[in-house]
C-alpha cells in the first residue's frame, strides 16, 4: 500500500536522478561549450592532358555544325564524378579567335562544347598553365579564361591581368581550404609574340622566384593543403628526368602536399616522397610525375595509357592534414576511325564494351600491363 511517507520517499529519489540529468542537458545546450567537430576529409581525383586533335574535332562535329564531346567522355564520366573534387589539365585554347577555325596539333583551339562535356562529366578544376595555352596568342588566353570561368570551373595558370595573376587560387572542398599553384616550364616560344607588358601576366611559369611568390601567397592565406600542378619534364619519357625530380623534392620541402604533373603525354611513376623541410623536420608529399593523356588522339602504345590519380586529404587529430588512400584508375583511350573514347582499362578488361573491336581490346590489355609494371605495386589499381 502506498502511504504518504512512501510516496514522498519515491519523489525524493526521483529528484536525485533527474536533477543531475537536467544539469547535464543544460550544459550540453550551452552555446558557450563548443561541440566536438568531426575531422574533415575530401576525396580528390586528377587526370592529365585534355586535348582535341583534328580527328576528335571531326567526330565531334554534328550535322548542324555544332559539336558534341560527350561521347568521348561517356564511359569515364562516372569515375570522374566519383570524388568530392576532380582536377584536369586543359591543353587547348577555347573559342574561335584571330579569324581562324578550330584546329588540333600543332595549334590547339577547341569549341566551347568541350567544356560542356567536361563539366557534365564531373570535372571541377582546370589548370591552364601548359605549352599550348598561347597557341592563339593573348586573345586565346583571354577567351579561354573567360569561357572556363563562365562554365563554372575553378581554374589557375592563365590570367587576364596582373591583378588576376597576383590573386591566390583557393578552392574549399568539404570545409578544407585547398591552395593551387599552376605553372608551366614551356609555352613553345609563343610568348615571344606577346607584348612585354602582356608577357608579365598571361601565363604562370615554373621559375624559382615565381613559384616561391605563389607559394607564399597561399601560406599568407592559411590554406589547409597546397597542391602544385606543374607542366614539366620531357615529352614521351616514361621516367622523370633528374631536373624534374629535383624540383619535386624542393616543392615538398617548401610546403607542397601534392604534386600532379603533366606534359610528357605518357604516364610516369607515382610516389610518396619524404624530404627534410625548411624547418629541418621531415615532410612527406604525394608526387605524380606525369598522369599522361586523358583525352587525345596521340594514337600509339604509351600515349594511349594514362592515370586517374585518387587520394584522400584527411585532417589529423592533432592538427594539419595528411594524404591517404592513394590509388589509381588505369585509363585507356580507344582510338578508331569512328571513335575516340577514354575508358577505365581495368573495368573493361574481362568484359569489353560492345563498341571495342578486337584490336582495341588487345591494345588496352597491353596498356594495362604497361601501367602495372610502371606503377609501384603498393599503389592499388581501381576499376572506377
Amino acid at each position: 500500500m502506498f502511504t504518504k511517507e512512501r510516496i514522498m520517499c519515491a519523489l525524493a529519489l526521483l529528484l536525485c536522478v533527474l536533477l543531475p540529468l537536467a544539469a547535464w542537458a543544460e550544459e550540453a545546450a550551452d552555446p558557450t561549450v563548443p561541440p566536438t567537430q568531426p575531422l574533415r576529409s575530401a576525396r580528390i581525383r586528377a587526370v592529365g592532358d585534355v586535348m582535341a586533335h583534328d580527328h576528335q574535332l571531326k567526330i565531334a562535329k554534328q550535322k548542324d555544325g555544332s559539336y558534341d564531346f560527350h561521347p568521348q567522355l561517356s564511359l569515364i564520366a562516372d569515375a570522374l564524378g566519383n570524388a568530392d573534387y576532380t582536377i584536369a589539365n586543359l591543353e587547348t585554347t577555347i573559342g574561335k579567335c584571330r579569324g581562324q577555325g578550330y584546329s588540333g596539333y600543332p595549334s590547339f583551339n577547341s569549341p566551347r562544347a568541350l567544356l560542356d562535356a567536361l563539366k557534365d562529366a564531373g570535372v571541377d578544376f582546370l589548370t591552364l598553365a601548359n605549352n599550348h595555352m598561347l597557341d592563339r596568342r593573348l586573345e586565346g588566353v583571354l577567351n579561354t579564361v573567360g569561357y572556363v570561368e563562365a562554365y563554372g570551373f575553378d581554374h589557375g595558370g592563365a590570367n587576364r591581368s596582373l591583378e588576376e595573376k597576383a590573386r591566390p587560387v583557393i578552392a574549399e572542398v568539404n570545409g578544407i581550404r585547398i591552395g593551387f599553384i599552376c605553372e608551366t616550364r614551356y609555352t613553345n616560344s609563343q610568348e615571344n609574340y606577346l607584348k612585354p607588358e602582356d608577357r608579365e601576366y598571361a601565363i604562370n611559369y615554373l621559375r624559382a622566384g615565381e613559384f616561391q611568390e605563389d607559394l607564399q601567397r597561399l601560406k599568407d592565406e592559411n590554406v589547409d593543403v597546397i597542391i602544385a600542378i606543374p607542366h614539366w619534364g620531357e615529352e614521351y619519357m616514361r621516367k622523370p628526368d633528374q631536373k624534374t625530380q629535383q624540383i619535386a623534392r624542393a616543392m615538398i620541402a617548401m610546403g607542397v602536399d601534392v604534386i600532379l604533373g603533366s606534359h610528357p603525354h605518357v604516364a610516369q611513376p607515382i610516389q610518396m616522397l619524404t624530404v627534410k623541410g625548411e624547418d629541418g623536420q621531415e615532410r612527406t608529399g604525394l608526387v605524380a610525375y606525369s598522369m599522361g593523356n586523358f583525352l587525345s588522339n596521340q594514337n600509339w602504345r604509351y600515349a594511349n595509357a594514362s592515370l586517374m590519380v585518387d587520394f584522400t586529404l584527411q585532417e589529423k587529430q592533432g592538427g594539419g592534414f595528411e594524404v591517404k588512400n592513394v590509388g589509381v584508375i588505369p585509363l585507356y583511350i580507344c582510338n578508331t576511325t569512328k571513335m575516340v573514347c577514354t575508358v577505365s582499362a581495368q573495368k573493361y578488361l574481362e568484359h569489353p564494351h560492345e563498341a571495342m573491336d578486337a584490336k582495341t581490346v588487345k591494345d588496352m590489355k597491353q596498356a594495362y600491363g604497361d601501367l602495372r609494371k610502371l606503377i609501384d605495386e603498393r599503389v592499388p589499381f581501381l576499376a572506377e
